[in-house]
């Protein structure tokens, strides 16, 4: 009796375990610059991380859930972890910021010129992902997400376009 009491009142006494979630960019074709990573649990903050990109700061943004910048690497792929995630809903936005300037540049028209990527892999149609696109689920088990950078009018960056 006592041992039922105790998984019982476990269930609802004690807080859902918390997750990892790794994190790895493919399609990395330089060795110049930083992947800029932002982990998002809201459809307002996705949207103001969308809005700030090309702006310095997009890592600084205090209503993100968590960011990371990593130097771009002779392997041309790149992996970050972010433990103690509590379950929930997250979606991630990411970009190589090839000349190291802070922000992700784009042209005349507001489109990106340097590779970008969302979780899921997520694409827009003339203009970023929605954000439930982008949404992943995180649980109380540990998560592996691939995300590949794309180029606009290029589709994602694979192995051949690392080549040339």
């Amino acid at each position: 009796m006592r041992l039922l009491i105790y998984i019982v009142s476990s269930l609802f006494f004690f807080p859902a375990q918390a997750a990892e979630l790794r994190i790895t960019v493919e399609g990395i074709r330089s060795q110049n610059g930083t992947i800029l990573i932002g982990l998002y649990d809201s459809l307002a903050t996705f949207n103001r991380a969308i809005a700030m990109s090309d702006r310095e700061g997009f890592l600084n943004d205090p209503s993100r859930f968590a960011a990371v910048a990593l130097r771009a690497n002779a392997a041309l792929k790149s992996s970050v972890v972010f433990t103690n995630l509590n379950p929930g809903r997250y979606a991630i936005v990411l970009f190589h910021d090839e000349d190291g300037n802070g922000k992700l540049n784009k042209d005349a028209l507001g489109v990106p010129t340097e590779p970008y990527g969302f979780s899921n892999d997520a694409r827009g149609f003339l203009g970023p992902p929605a954000f439930e696109k982008a949404i992943m689920q995180i649980d109380d088990s540990d998560k592996v997400v691939r995300i590949t950078l794309t180029r606009p009018g290029a589709g994602p960056i694979d192995d051949k376009s690392k080549r040339r």
